[in-house]
């Protein structure tokens, strides 16, 4: 929890009643949001003076309001449920995120580039780009189809402002994973690190990001969807989380239905599992 986990899930949020004048704005410099009608709840954000709230209800104190922030603090009850290997083993697509990703398809290219483009259709600048993703695993030794979940969640099925190129130092470039787009400098901050890369096209940006996620994660024990989000060696070594890829707790699970829809389309394929086992 104090890695700083986020989710796009919807709660029930409550502020304390004293806080909150007569024109439903906030009056303390900084106001705590939670989870329920009590300090014992976690904080799920805050606001700041002079907000205004619209109010739900009230409740010992408390108003229930609508607070419909992007990303906000999950419950320490949703953080247990995305860790928990378990609860993912009986259903056949979220399985895929223990899939091993230091393992390629094991598909033909031309099966493989039938199926990707046909996936890519519509999805922005990423459409027609399966020979970036075919080119990109085979180079880096890494899954292929794992690739293309990656890119699709981190550039809103191509259409992310990173995706369609940014200009940076007067030259345009890209990336499709939003390597070096931290939380506080997406736009900015990524475009630098393409920029620095040479990710001066779309096939670049997917074929260098590729060998990022190879050299970082994936060949640096990190091999699942799973553990590149989670990382339970360092968890277990170090006794705290420590490079960990997103902050999103459902990074992982979100990226599974593309994967898994497109192993369906292959003729033939070799699927390896890694799933971790807590003490």
């Amino acid at each position: 929890m104090s890695s700083g986990p986020k989710t796009d899930k919807r709660y029930d949020t409550y502020v304390s009643k004293q806080y909150i004048d007569k024109a439903n704005r906030v009056s303390a410099n900084l106001l705590n949001v939670r989870g329920g009608p009590s300090t014992s709840f976690w904080v799920v954000g805050q606001l700041k003076k002079g907000d205004k709230v619209t109010i739900l209800g009230e409740k010992n104190g408390w108003y229930k309001i609508d607070y419909t922030v992007m990303w906000v603090n999950p419950s320490a009850q949703d953080v247990l449920y995305y860790l928990d290997p378990s609860n993912f083993l009986n259903d056949e697509k979220q399985k895929f995120q223990f899939v091993d990703l230091t393992k390629t398809t094991g598909s033909s290219a031309a099966q493989l580039y039938r199926v990707i483009n046909n996936h890519l259709k519509g999805k922005g600048i990423l459409e027609n780009q399966a020979q970036a993703f075919i080119d990109a695993g085979a180079k880096h030794g890494i899954n292929e189809l794992y690739l293309v979940a990656h890119t699709i969640l981190e550039t809103g099925n191509g259409k992310s402002t990173l995706a369609k190129g940014v200009q940076y130092k007067g030259v345009k470039v890209y990336n499709m994973y939003g390597i070096g787009a931290i939380d506080s400098c997406p736009i900015t901050c990524g475009a630098k690190r393409a920029y620095e890369e040479g990710w001066t096209t779309p096939y670049k940006a997917i074929v260098g990001g590729a060998k990022f996620a190879a050299d970082k994660y994936i060949f640096a024990g990190q091999n699942t969807l799973y553990t590149i989000r989670w990382n339970p060696l360092a968890m277990d070594s170090l006794g705290k989380a420590y490079h960990q890829y997103a902050s999103d707790i459902g990074w992982a699970s979100k990226q599974v239905n593309t994967m898994y829809n497109l192993y369906q389309q292959l003729d033939s394929y070799t699927l390896k599992y890694d799933i971790p086992v807590y003490r």
